[in-house]
């Protein structure tokens, strides 16, 4: 066979691929990493990326004994080519945490050389030459920008182990700091602020960049200087303190490519040569949304689906527009450089258009790029955009006005204009210069953005999907990357595939309605949220989020899943119900995964619990589950599937003289007589053993407290403990329950890089005596039992949003001298 011929069926073959088989997995590796003059491994710390013109720039850290900041670009957020540095001036040595803002025609770019205070840079181009616009302006470290929809800016930066936010004149003036409150209890940076949906959201990350527990948390707010309040059942959104792949932190957000999709910018330790600093790699997982909350998609290390593309898109690399467009009412366009469109015309008030050949489904959202060139001396010069374009009798157009600094919008349905509206745009604005608009149809409802800035949302009956394209009026514009996505609002979840382990959120079925991707008994969304078709949907106060609700017997959801590895899984189920039998059972195509499972009355809609069904064996790979409500009906949260694995028992009484096969983390911890003991008094400790795939267990310990101050105890379904004590002073660096003994009674707590407080029994328990405690762990329900093994101190239901239902077991000091023994663990 000829050789051109075996390159054709290639090709063939590649387009042929189902396109979740082109994948990534994290960390990503862009070449060209930063290294030590030594050549030890840096790496890609605090990675923030720019979206400009449909094509995204990659800036990171720069290793602390080199000058220069380098930048990679791609259009796919995968693939990532090497660009060169953008700066080598002199202060960009050790330059921290380089983000870029593009503005009117130019990139700011701000860093904080060696953390020693911020620089504003500024270039014509996202590769720079970037060159000083500003002196030292202080400010701490790892200064990030927010442009809200009336144009006015706000810098975000370190202060004293919390957030500031200084509202900003212009892209160099800084004004006052003011504190967000927000505090990861110490080290607290790299934060990023965005609004979706009227809401301000920031992200920031907690403890030292060195720690394992580095992590991130989200926070909202109705203002983006005031009052943003944690996510707490949430937080920390990204965290990993064991395994190859730790210290998850200092991200950014990011809009995928298919103008939809969320994703998530982070960094990791990379163990190089220099284990004091051992290096950051870049990490990249899904944010999907569910109404107001953040999910994210990981941290993920296994195989992912490579972000999606847009359903069109065109970069204009070529030498003529080609037959993928079509001209509407004259004018003269061509092709520049193979890099935008062009339309110079001028000296007339015709109106000239070029729409695409491809249309849009109903619901989407479009991406364009403009700037003008030159304008007439007509009495309105516009140039801009059309959607939904079937006809000149039916579309939508959103035109800036040079003349009058704004943007306008008409509607026409039918041949019937709609009326122009219009918005104003920021004093000063160039309008020589790119600019972005960005179209979001969702039903009826149009939402138009100009730069980022949300400026207009219509509601406009009678028009479906259609082309897109560009227009001018008296005006001589150039455009450049032009896209439309048939996703819109975070639509792009319902059809990802989830990676498991992780987490499902219920009303993330997929595309493809009744028979395909969903039945369901009745007609039409009973609850009227979220979604269109026939799932029943409604608001969950308690959950504060949408949930599928009125599912009846017979009915059934489909959901894709990305199974990171083939073994057993547990599967979590989150529901309410006030029917006495109601059951459901899970499906990988013909295989039942779990047979029929129980799902008890939870006493009233919003009284919501968890179930779990244990042992369900996945292959790894791409599948699409079936979720089926077998009887009665209930409404559904979500479920969660774990890694899971038989508990071993096992036994420990120290009578060998050290704790081989526990992990130490902080405090003073030795063996002697056969007793573990914790110095304790003044400080914490903690020393974990087994597996983090266990589920249900006992786990039993004899107990003696020598002080009468302070607290000591077993640790439950114990995971990402990290030693508090690393570049910090925490006693709460673990996620698990905590149930421990003080001379007045036994509690139990819930630790999550913090501590709350669950339940409590008054009891006299003498010090310098020994009491033996049993901490069974079943499902969602622990229970305590202190001296009497048969009645229970305490029995609680951790009813809420994210109890732990996996994770080793552990002994534990606070302020206390404390000596264990007799350790047992069974099933």
């Amino acid at each position: 066979m000829k050789k051109w011929k075996l390159l054709l069926l290639a090709a063939l073959s590649l387009l042929l691929l189902p396109t979740h088989l082109f994948a990534y997995s994290n960390p990503l590796g862009p070449s060209n990493p930063w290294r030590w003059s030594n050549n030890d491994f840096y790496g890609e710390g605090d990675p923030y990326i720019l979206k400009f013109n449909g094509t995204y720039y990659l800036y990171v850290s720069t290793v602390d004994d080199q000058v220069g900041i380098k930048v990679w670009s791609s259009t796919n957020l995968v693939d990532w080519t090497y660009r060169g540095l953008c700066s080598t001036e002199a202060l960009t040595k050790a330059a921290y945490a380089p983000e870029v803002v593009y503005w009117n025609g130019l990139f700011y770019m701000y860093t904080s050389p060696g953390g020693n205070g911020h620089y504003v840079l500024t270039s014509s181009s996202p590769t720079g030459p970037f060159v000083p616009a500003t002196g030292n302006l202080g400010m701490g470290i790892d200064g990030s920008v927010f442009i809200d929809d009336d144009g006015k800016w706000y810098f975000y930066s370190t202060g004293a182990n919390t957030i500031n936010v200084r509202p900003m004149n212009s892209p160099t003036a800084f004004g006052a700091p003011i504190s967000t409150g927000l505090s990861m209890a110490g080290w607290t940076e790299g934060s990023t602020t965005f609004k979706r949906n009227g809401i301000y959201y920031m992200t920031y990350t907690g403890n030292h960049v060195w720690s394992t527990a580095y992590r991130v948390d989200y926070a909202t707010s109705s203002s983006p200087t005031l009052a943003f309040s944690p996510a707490a059942s949430q937080n920390p959104v990204l965290i990993d303190t064991e395994g190859a792949n730790v210290g998850l932190g200092h991200n950014s957000i990011v809009k995928g490519p298919d103008l939809d999709s969320d994703y998530i910018v982070y960094h990791s330790h990379a163990h190089g040569g220099n284990l004091t600093y051992p290096g950051r790699r870049m990490n990249l997982d899904r944010v999907v949304w569910n109404g107001d909350k953040l999910v994210v998609l990981g941290p993920t290390t296994s195989s992912q689906q490579n972000p999606e593309l847009p359903d069109f898109e065109d970069r204009f690399n070529r030498a003529a527009i080609g037959t993928g467009w079509n001209n509407v009412g004259g004018g003269t366009w061509g092709i520049y450089n193979q890099q935008l469109m062009w339309q110079d015309t001028i000296g007339n008030t015709s109106t000239y258009r070029q729409v695409t050949s491809a249309s849009s489904a109903s619901d989407y959202t479009a991406e364009f790029h403009l700037k003008q060139m030159k304008q007439g001396n007509s009495a309105n010069p516009v140039y801009g955009v059309v959607f939904s374009y079937t006809n000149e009798s039916n579309y939508g157009t959103a035109v800036l006005n040079r003349s009058l600094n704004r943007l306008e919008t008409n509607f026409v349905v039918g041949g019937v204009s709609q009326g122009w509206q219009y918005a104003s745009l920021p004093a000063g604005y160039d309008y020589t210069k790119w600019h972005q608009l960005r179209v979001e149809k969702s039903g009826s409802a149009f939402t138009i953005f100009v730069d980022g800035m949300k400026k207009q949302t219509r509601t406009v009956s009678g028009l479906g999907g259609g082309k897109i394209g560009y227009t001018t009026t008296d005006a001589h514009a150039d455009f450049g990357y032009t896209a439309f996505s048939n996703k819109v609002g975070g639509s792009s979840a319902w059809n990802a595939y989830k990676p498991l382990p992780g987490k499902i959120e219920a009303v993330h079925y997929m595309n493809g309605g009744e028979g395909a991707a969903y039945h369901d008994l009745s007609a039409g969304n009973t609850g009227g949220a979220y979604r269109g078709g026939n799932v029943d949907i409604r608001h969950s106060a308690a959950e504060g989020k949408h949930v599928t609700g009125w599912n009846q017997t017979g009915e059934w959801l489909k959901y894709r899943v990305n199974v990171a590895e083939s073994g057993f899984y547990d599967l979590d189920v989150r529901y309410a119900t006030t029917f006495a039998s109601a059951s459901f059972r899970l499906w990988d195509g013909t295989t039942d995964l779990t047979g029929i499972v129980a799902a008890p009355n939870t006493g009233g809609w919003e009284s919501w619990s968890t179930v779990s069904k244990k042992g369900l064996y996945l292959t790894a790979g791409y599948h699409e589950l079936r979720f089926e409500f077998s009887q009665g009906e209930f409404d559904f949260s979500g479920m969660t599937f774990s890694r899971g694995d038989a508990v071993v028992a096992l036994s420990d009484d120290f009578n060998d003289g050290n704790d081989n096969g526990w992990t130490r983390f902080e405090g003073s911890w030795s063996v002697a007589s056969g007793e573990l003991s914790s110095a304790g008094g003044g400080s914490f400790a903690k020393t974990t053993i087994g597996s983090d795939l266990w589920a249900d267990y006992t786990v039993e310990s004899d107990i003696k407290l020598i002080g009468t101050t302070g607290d000591a105890g077993i640790l439950v379904r114990v995971n990402n403990p990290s030693n508090g004590t690393v570049l910090a002073n925490n006693p709460d660096y673990v996620q698990g329950y905590y149930a421990f003994i003080k001379p007045n009674g036994v509690y139990l707590g819930k630790m999550n890089y913090g501590y709350q407080a669950l339940a409590s029994s008054t009891v006299t328990l003498a010090p310098s005596v020994w009491h033996r405690m049993k901490v069974v762990a079943s499902g969602t329900t622990i229970r305590v039992y202190v001296g009497d093994m048969a009645t229970p101190k305490i029995t609680y239901p951790d009813n809420s949003a994210n109890p732990f239902t996996h994770g080793k077991v552990g002994l534990r000091t606070m302020n206390n001298q404390t000596s264990f023994d007799h350790f047992l663990v069974t099933s």
